[in-house]
């Protein structure tokens, strides 16, 4: 079904709220569904493809395994990064703030595609941001890098194969976040690389036109998604009484 993004948001941040997130995390985890959603990579489908293990998941508890101030490495216990995503990239923009660099690792982290939504809201608070992942099989893993320059309103995605012909062990179960004001700090790999196959770049270009298109046309979303959503909203709906209505509700 069509439906514009002024009605696919307060449906996401709803159905969220539905499922148990706690104020200030389903708003941010929902504006992560839709920026994917806003911008061609189908936020509302992985939503649908993740919403039966979400209603039965556990909130994970984030726990710090390493920190040496620049670095630190949190394990996840297999939980979806719409849980902790926010947190992570806010907990590298401090670190870097404070000591230049701020990575953290997330281990044991699901659902790593979601971060992509939230790395503009890190950049405009003037941080340099990048994020790495790996999808597929740990032999033929995709290389995911998502990175946001400070003060720009969109990230440049990639997605390559870097494993030299796929003899190297790839973990796909770690979110890599780094953060800071230099991005003379990070390593460059140059794209003419023999190990490194190109499978695909997005631009800020591209992902503003699609923004656009999203915002003029409205988005597709399946139907079995959007009654799911709906149902979920529904669960942080109360009974209209007088009282209600007379203290402002609507």
């Amino acid at each position: 079904m069509h439906v514009s993004l002024n009605e696919f948001t307060p449906i996401c941040r709803r159905a969220l709220d539905g499922l148990g997130f706690p104020p200030g995390e389903f708003e941010d985890a929902a504006d992560m569904v839709v920026w994917l959603e806003q911008h061609g990579l189908g936020g509302a489908a992985l939503l649908g493809e993740i919403l039966p293990r979400l209603s039965g998941e556990r909130w994970p508890a984030l726990t710090r395994r390493y920190d040496d101030g620049g670095c630190v490495v949190l394990e996840m216990d297999h939980g979806s990064l719409l849980h902790g995503g926010s947190l992570a990239a806010d907990l590298a923009c401090i670190r870097a703030l404070e000591w230049g660099l701020g990575i953290v690792r997330l281990r044991g982290c699901r659902d790593c595609s979601f971060i992509l939504g939230y790395l503009p809201r890190c950049a405009r608070r003037s941080h340099h941001i990048a994020a790495f992942w790996c999808t597929g099989e740990p032999r033929r893993a995709v290389q995911n890098v998502g990175v946001a320059l400070a003060d720009e309103q969109l990230p440049v995605f990639h997605r390559f194969r870097a494993d030299g012909g796929g003899e190297q062990e790839a973990d796909t179960d770690t979110l890599t976040i780094m953060a800071t004001r230099d991005f003379a700090m990070l390593p460059a790999a140059s794209a003419d690389h023999p190990s490194i196959e190109r499978l695909e770049t997005v631009t800020a270009e591209e992902f503003n036109a699609r923004s656009r298109r999203a915002w003029d046309q409205g988005v597709d979303i399946d139907p079995q998604i959007w009654g799911e959503l709906k149902v979920l909203a529904q669960r942080k709906l109360v009974e209209a009484t007088a009282e209600s209505r007379a203290r402002g509700a609507g």
